[in-house]
């Protein structure tokens, strides 16, 4: 592969996860948990979520997602009982998004790719030098694929158990410290970058801490400086979390590993990881549709080929977990899929504002077959994204759109030729790579901003080469 990754060679305590048999050269990706009882409580995240809604051919809840339209034409009946399941439930939870208005918890948003990140990584410490090297981390994945908007530092799992300490144990043993660890994320701020740790709900056999998990969590996540917490293996941060936040007035993000297994805990919890069943037609983000401002980062941590996980992210306006290095166990992306993350990673922070928009629409029509869409309308701009989920470039008419206003092929920087007849329909033909992706933006007045302007030159110059130039062999 184009980078050789020291951090393949550290030298970890063993893990009960074995890494062979779980890894596919498909698509599809197997997700492996670390504790056998990952399992069970995924299985009833399905069950609990699923409440609220009969399940019919047209309209199917499954997991953290909600299935597409079986065929085009049941679209009308499908996004009508999409928007009656959203209703219920907002009803039936006495919804509130004060927790997405909080200027503190608002970056989350827009934290489109988040790779978890071994703090034994020689990319992140050197341990000849005794320092941390943020920069020297972040310039690596921003060469490959793009950069990143923020970073779940792992300092616990598999080493805890090798003695007596807890979870927040070995975070405070953290090469410098506390005063050495605010440094550290002080230099991702710097960059950009907000800085996530985890809390681990099943550590129960080391050293007491004295006081609860919440409690102790959020006051650890002060004393350092961090943004947010991870919940390993957690179905949801259950709202004692935000109460010890509010107490000592600290606002962080929540962000539970295995979704959300009750549906009200969508209005704290403003962040999830999403291991998502892909179908061929795209799944919808069941939380995103609640609460188009959650952010989910898709996660495949095994997955040899991650075009599902990237398209499915795109195709909702979520996130991506880049996560390469598995407890020391090496799985970098390929080349193909860091260029495809990079270019997604792309529009997705240029058009951050529309992606969070209430009246966001998954699967709206197209013009192909195998071509899929999502419409983000704004108040002056509109965006599509785009997917081709079949291994055929698909050239030609892909939408029918109204005719007045300016359209962009935002995926290639261009725009689209413009037409003289006012009213009605126009189509716009493009080229969509064999499972690849489009974007199309349509301002309603007036020209390119110099952020767009930028995005588009920016665009351009990607697309000169296509993603089939970038090789998909996993090495």
């Amino acid at each position: 592969m184009g980078v050789s990754h020291p951090s393949a060679a550290v030298s970890i305590c063993l893990s009960n996860e074995p890494p062979g048999p779980h890894i596919h050269t498909q698509s599809t990706t197997t997700i492996t948990m670390k504790l056998p009882h990952t399992i069970l409580i995924a299985s009833l995240l399905m069950f609990t979520v699923n409440a609220g809604a009969a399940e019919n051919k047209v309209f199917r809840l499954a997991g953290e997602t909600i299935s597409g339209p079986p065929k085009p034409a049941d679209r009308a009946e499908w996004f009508q009982k999409m928007n009656g399941w959203r209703r219920t439930i907002h009803d039936r939870i006495k919804y509130n998004d004060a927790q997405y208005h909080r200027p503190e918890l608002r970056w989350g948003q827009s934290a489109f790719v988040q790779p978890q990140v071994m703090v034994e990584d020689r990319y992140f410490y050197d341990p000849v030098a005794g320092k941390y090297t943020v920069d020297r981390y972040l310039d690596d994945v921003k060469k490959r694929y793009g950069g990143v908007d923020a970073v779940l530092l792992w300092p616990v799992y598999p080493n805890i158990g090798i003695d007596d300490r807890n979870q927040h144990d070995l975070l405070r043993d953290l090469p410098g410290g506390i005063p050495g660890i605010r440094r550290m994320i002080d230099d991702f701020h710097r960059r950009g970058v907000h800085v996530l740790f985890p809390v681990m709900p099943w550590d129960t056999g080391s050293r007491d801490e004295g006081k609860p998990l919440a409690e102790a969590g959020i006051e650890l996540m002060k004393q350092v400086g961090a943004d947010g917490i991870n919940g390993d293996t957690m179905t949801g941060f259950p709202r004692d979390f935000l109460q010890a936040s509010n107490r000592i007035g600290y606002p962080v993000v929540l962000e539970p590993e295995v979704g959300l297994g009750q549906l009200p805990m969508v209005k704290w919890n403003t962040m999830s990881w999403g291991y998502w069943k892909y179908e061929q037609v795209p799944v919808v983000s069941k939380f995103k549709w609640l609460e188009p401002r959650h952010m989910v980062n898709v996660c495949e941590r095994w997955a040899r080929d991650r075009t599902n996980g990237l398209q499915s992210a795109f195709f909702n306006g979520v996130g991506y977990e880049s996560w390469e290095n598995v407890w020391g166990i090496w799985n970098q992306l390929t080349p193909h899929d860091a260029e495809a993350l990079r270019r997604i990673a792309t529009v997705e922070r240029g058009m951050a504002d529309l992606l969070v928009g209430a009246n966001w629409e998954p699967h709206v029509e197209t013009l192909q077959d195998g071509v899929y869409a999502s419409r983000f309308p704004g108040k002056h701009r509109t965006l599509w994204l785009l997917v081709n989920r079949t291994d055929k470039t698909i050239s030609g008419n892909q939408l029918s759109v109204p005719a007045e206003g300016k359209y962009l092929d935002l995926w290639h920087g261009t725009s689209f030729p413009a037409v003289d007849d006012a009213g009605g329909n126009r189509k716009l033909s493009f080229e969509i790579e064999a499972h690849g992706y489009g974007a199309v933006l349509l301002l309603n007045n007036g020209e390119a901003d110099e952020q767009l302007s930028k995005l588009l030159a920016t665009m351009a110059k990607l697309s000169k080469h296509r993603l089939s130039d970038f090789s998909s062999e996993w090495k």
